[in-house]
């Protein structure tokens, strides 16, 4: 910036650092920390250095950190450099950062969040709207991780009557990229309502499945709508990124596709029956007040015969609308017992109603794939009794 008039140092500060931010642009550095000071505010302020120079640093408390920084600790990070006007300084503005063990992998996840970001995959036009009461949801996860029994217990719980749609998958290893991106294309064909793609928590090598381009790609090609649970809260995956939603945890997922229970539902059901004798009355009672204002008009001829007419008509309507409070109140009471008789039949002790018992070991109840040994006791359970057995042959 050449010129011989003199300028204002603010004016100077900003040009230089319009200079350091185009010039340079997003770096990544290796340091060890320094003046580590986390802030009441939530942000963090530290120095980055090495044998031969040092660079101030900052991290605002919106960027995430997976681990606790302290002095001394070898990190990598990356961000862009700024200029800091109140000391004239130059900074490193940190979008990211994590220990110096890891640091290929997360240059590697980086490097491809950027690339995508740039494409457009991570873009907000692209979402799919996730439908208010998903009935039908595809779920990708390890058939052995707590995570599936997790969201499953937890939409079971909630709202019983959503099926749900289960594709056991590789979640990390060998064959998990290519296990993951067939597992969407096939529930993306069985006509759900959404798909969650998830797993527990991990190392970074753990979830680097979910940092994959062709599961990124799957995820963002997929015409039903994808809910992105990978690892906990804290856990930050290309695929929560590209996915139409990121659910915090496989729970919170589960959550997410049965925002209202079946509690509510059956709730908000009884309060509509119990208005429709609310509204019939209205609508009659402003028919009435139509006719009253009718005979108020001066010049109204014939009053006897039209309110005759009118009383008749009214008649009818009242009729019809008596006639169909009835019908709507016995096709909900209809919907009720029959969502109260599925409920019902939920319940695991339901069979016992039937004729059928079941068989206790101590406190653990039986299956047919269960072996029984000569001289066990075991609890024989009706549906008002419990008797004692004992194994005599097998």
């Amino acid at each position: 910036m050449k010129q011989n008039k003199p300028i204002a140092i603010g004016v100077l500060t900003r040009e230089i650092s319009r200079l350091l931010e185009e010039g340079i642009g997003y770096v990544q550095v290796i340091g060890e920390i320094s003046n580590y000071k986390h802030h009441s505010s939530g942000h963090r302020y530290f120095s980055l250095k090495d044998d031969n120079a040092q660079i101030s640093g900052v991290m605002w408390k919106t960027r995430a950190l997976s681990f606790v920084p302290r002095d001394g600790m070898k990190v990598i990070a990356g961000g862009v450099i700024t200029i800091y006007p109140p000391q004239g300084k130059y900074q490193l503005d940190c979008t990211f950062m994590q220990p110096m063990g890891l640091g290929d992998l997360y240059m590697a996840f980086e490097e491809m969040k950027q690339r995508l970001e740039k494409e457009g995959l991570f873009d907000p036009i692209h979402k799919k709207k996730l439908l208010a009461i998903p009935t039908r949801v595809g779920i990708i996860t390890s058939a052995t991780g707590a995570a599936l029994q997790d969201m499953l217990s937890t939409m079971k719980r909630r709202n019983p009557m959503c099926e749900v749609c289960v594709r056991p998958t590789l979640v990390q290893g060998d064959g998990a990229i290519e296990d993951i991106v067939n597992a969407i294309t096939m529930l993306d064909s069985e006509n759900l309502d959404c798909i969650i793609v998830g797993r527990g928590g991990g190392s970074i090598e753990d979830l680097w499945a979910f940092n994959t381009e062709s599961v990124a790609r799957s995820i963002f090609m997929a015409r039903t709508p994808v809910i992105s649970a990978v690892g906990h809260e804290t856990d930050f995956t290309i695929a929560d990124f590209v996915a139409d939603m990121r659910a915090a945890t496989p729970t919170a997922a589960a959550e997410l596709v049965t925002p209202i229970t079946l509690q509510q539902l059956m709730d908000y059901v009884i309060t509509l029956q119990n208005r429709l004798p609310e509204l019939a009355f209205t609508a009659i009672n402003e028919q009435r007040r139509t006719i009253e204002q009718l005979l108020l008009r001066s010049g109204f001829r014939r009053v006897n015969e039209q309110l005759k007419v009118m009383e008749q008509s009214l008649d009818s309507h009242e009729i019809r609308m008596s006639l169909a409070i009835k019908r709507s109140i016995a096709a909900m009471k209809m919907s009720i017992d029959s969502k109260g008789n599925h409920c019902k039949s939920l319940y695991p002790l339901s069979p016992l109603k039937k004729g059928f018992a079941l068989l206790e070991k101590g406190t653990k109840t039986l299956t047919a794939e269960d072996e029984l040994s000569i001289g066990e006791e075991l609890t024989l359970i009706r549906q008002h009794t419990k008797h004692t057995i004992l194994i005599q042959s097998q």
